[in-house]
């Protein structure tokens, strides 16, 4: 990863509203979502990796097995996927994002996220962007939008990443490709597929206005990127994470607007905490109420936060709303202060009780 060594914020039309560098523990390293996936996969030792059409029912990872159903039994969960393989586990954790297939089949009446009123379209563009340093991010704000850009790696792996988020009105979400990961399409009828042009396009009729030399190195080198367009979901807070021997983490749990970039560091917290619940309790529903019990009170606060400044600023322009000003220094304090042990090396499944 990057660490990031100043954090720069101006308005549309490129003046430099603050600036501010980092100090000692008061620095973030900004990390490629498909590096921080390789990173991962590399902590599965001796992982094996198996696709849709492999036998090999052992590998660790197992790619293109999306969930039919789930069934509880009395000490492990039948799970039924739609290529026909079937599979018990004592426990069940949700991990799958957005559109959660586990929660689906968990809680059939919530199923379908609230549509948050916005679309963010982001890419990884090869070239020499020569405007900012590695270590930089540029967030330029006005009329309730965000475009933001982060110089990433080093020599010929050097490229610049580029996120715009902006309001985009509910009755044309056909219109958008809907993809929120490369080769992964949105559900039901607001996922489209469209060309590279087209998504480039509609980034740049909607950021018109803002520096033109963020957009026109976007338009010379976007032919090389896949551009990714979504809209932005929710689901209102409060909302139950699991039941009986099925718990959910990160998305799938607490789906929040990405405008406090909290998405990943809760997904993360969560994990560490149900590794500890796990490892006091062993693989039961006991331990999985633990971890959700633990955790709601504080997702729930940032989750708030996070819903309501998204619908104030991109829906509604309310400049005060602007995720980026960081003008609340409780909520800073509260996200930053926070702490958690190391998860235990011994494993949780060493430890397993039937209760």
């Amino acid at each position: 990863g990057i660490e990031r060594r100043v954090f720069r914020m101006l308005d549309m039309h490129d003046n430099v509203v603050s600036e501010s560098e980092a100090g000692p523990g008061n620095f973030g390293v900004v990390v490629a979502w498909f590096q921080l996936q390789r990173v991962l996969c590399n902590f599965l030792q001796g992982a094996s990796v198996a696709d849709n059409n492999s036998e090999d029912g052992a590998s660790i990872l197992q790619l293109g097995c999306e969930l039919e159903s789930l069934e509880e039994k009395e000490n492990e969960v039948l799970l039924t996927f739609r290529n026909g393989r079937q599979c018990t586990a004592q426990v069940i954790v949700g991990a799958d994002g957005y559109f959660s297939r586990v929660r689906a089949a968990l809680f059939e009446e919530d199923a379908s996220p609230s549509y948050a009123g916005s679309c963010i379209w982001r890419m990884f563009l090869r070239g020499n962007y020569d405007s900012i340093e590695l270590g930089e991010s540029n967030v330029w704000a006005g009329d309730g939008k965000i475009l933001a850009v982060q110089k990433m790696g080093y020599g010929d792996d050097s490229r610049l990443y580029v996120s715009g988020q902006a309001a985009w009105p509910e009755d044309q979400l056909h219109v958008l490709d809907g993809r929120r990961y490369i080769g992964t399409e949105g559900r039901g009828n607001t996922a489209g597929s469209t060309r590279n042009e087209d998504r480039m396009e509609r980034f740049l009729e909607t950021f018109e206005g803002f520096p033109s030399k963020v957009l026109d190195f976007a338009r010379k080198y976007h032919d090389a990127a896949s551009i990714l367009e979504h809209p932005i979901y929710f689901r209102p807070v409060g909302r139950a994470w699991g039941k009986g021997r099925v718990t959910l983490v990160g998305d799938a749990a607490h789906m929040i607007p990405p405008n406090m970039a909290m998405g990943t560091p809760l997904a993360f917290e969560d994990s560490v905490s149900l590794a500890h619940s796990l490892h006091r309790h062993g693989l039961n529903s006991k331990a999985l109420r633990e971890y959700e019990t633990e955790r709601q009170p504080r997702v729930n606060k940032i989750a708030y936060k996070s819903i309501k400044d998204s619908g104030l600023y991109y829906k509604e322009k309310d400049d005060d709303a602007n995720p980026f000003k960081f003008d609340d220094n409780d909520m800073f304090a509260f996200i930053m202060s926070f702490k958690q042990d190391p998860v235990p090396t011994s494993a949780a499944a060493d430890k397993v009780n039937d209760e």
